[in-house]
């Protein structure tokens, strides 16, 4: 498998540093973001928890590439949908949102009218979903367009697809192009605030989706 900027990495037993210097245990047994290859030249970046970052470079031989899957698939995984409903919220009844479009269920605005009422949580998931499949798209396109540079897996695919849902095309493109897989799980944390100020719920969404995109 070929290895590229943004894999998930693995070090093999008996890695050692490019220059031959010992490597200590513990890097060896942490999964890391690689920041870029040259040749037979990588440099690691963040492990996959973000706790330590050590740009240090590392021949290729020693590195075991995780498979992914490109995105390019229209369904969000049930664990992606039970987290993007989760934080919608769900209403039977159509109501008007604070931009004052009529909306039902979990944020489905489509042909919705005043009056409008769903039979069950499950109708209102299922529109969800078909919802979803729009933003999914927004999300091939970063990748079919080449501003995500890496392949993505269906956690990280799922994670981006949430926050498509909730902040938009125009910001999802911000926040992907150009940056690794590590920076991206970064700064999803700073799309936190409504009206100029923190939110919690938003804070503790974007905190579900970047343990999503990590996992």
């Amino acid at each position: 498998m070929q290895i590229k900027e943004g894999d998930i990495i693995s070090l093999a037993a008996d890695a050692v540093y490019y220059s031959g210097k010992e490597m200590p245990d513990w890097v060896r047994q942490e999964r890391w973001y690689l920041k870029s290859v040259s040749g037979d030249r990588a440099v690691l970046g963040k492990n996959v928890d973000g706790r330590y970052e050590i740009n240090s470079p590392v021949h290729v031989r020693y590195l075991l590439a995780e498979k992914t899957e490109d995105a390019c698939a229209d369904a969000v995984s049930d664990r992606g949908v039970e987290l993007i409903a989760r934080y919608e919220g769900c209403r039977l009844e159509a109501y008007l949102c604070p931009a004052g479009v009529w909306t039902i269920g979990y944020g489905h605005t489509a042909g919705v009218v005043k009056g409008q009422t769903l039979p069950s949580k499950e109708a209102a998931k299922a529109l969800l979903k078909e919802d979803l499949k729009k933003y999914g798209g927004y999300v091939n396109e970063c990748v079919q367009k080449g501003l995500i540079s890496f392949s993505l897996n269906q956690n990280q695919f799922d994670a981006l697809t949430s926050f498509c849902y909730n902040c938009g095309n125009g910001s999802l493109r911000k926040l992907v192009t150009g940056r690794s897989a590590g920076e991206i799980a970064d700064k999803l944390l700073l799309y936190n605030k409504g009206g100029g100020k923190v939110l919690p719920g938003l804070t503790r969404r974007r905190e579900e989706e970047r343990a999503l995109f990590l996992s």
